[in-house]
């Protein structure tokens, strides 16, 4: 398949091609603008498409872990979702006022018994954790973005690990 059909398709709506082979050459003007846009130009367009996705798929697997990934107080993995982390704030507000006897259930399905200190601790894991991904994220952005092949950049290894792994 030629690659740069679909740029085209995208990029430039008022230029209709086929093409006879996989190059810019093979490329034949069908019709709307007669005016192609130049192989530089188009190279350019796929390589941003490529480093546009690679960013995405990035940004989506730290969303993952942020989200759904969890945190580890001891020996013990705490959710991550955003209604977790509301409830677990509430549990750090309440402080020395929370109530006695609370049981909170973890990610593997145990109860443990909740404490204003162990509030605290999740409260410092989930901050750390956040940090830790978001870092990890960005490095990983900018190494893709100046890889000379951006398209096989390896964006699922070299996280910090996540409830399961």
């Amino acid at each position: 398949m030629n690659p740069y059909i679909d740029i085209i398709g995208r990029k430039y709506p008022g230029v209709w091609v086929s093409t006879q082979g996989d190059t810019y050459g093979d490329l034949v003007v069908e019709s709307g603008s007669l005016i192609l846009p130049d192989q530089t130009t188009l190279d350019a367009a796929i390589l941003q498409d490529v480093k546009d996705t690679m960013t995405a798929l990035i940004l989506t697997e730290r969303w993952r872990r942020t989200s759904t990934g969890g945190y580890k107080v001891g020996s013990s993995w705490f959710h991550s979702d955003d209604t977790s982390r509301i409830q677990q704030l509430g549990l750090v507000m309440m402080g020395a006022g929370m109530p006695a006897g609370i049981m909170w259930k973890t990610m593997s399905g145990a109860f443990v018994p909740m404490t204003p200190t162990l509030a605290g601790q999740i409260f410092q894991a989930a901050a750390a954790s956040d940090m830790a991904v978001f870092t990890v994220a960005e490095q990983k952005k900018a190494a893709m973005l100046a890889s000379a092949t951006p398209e096989t950049y390896s964006y699922l290894t070299g996280w910090p690990l996540i409830y399961g792994e």
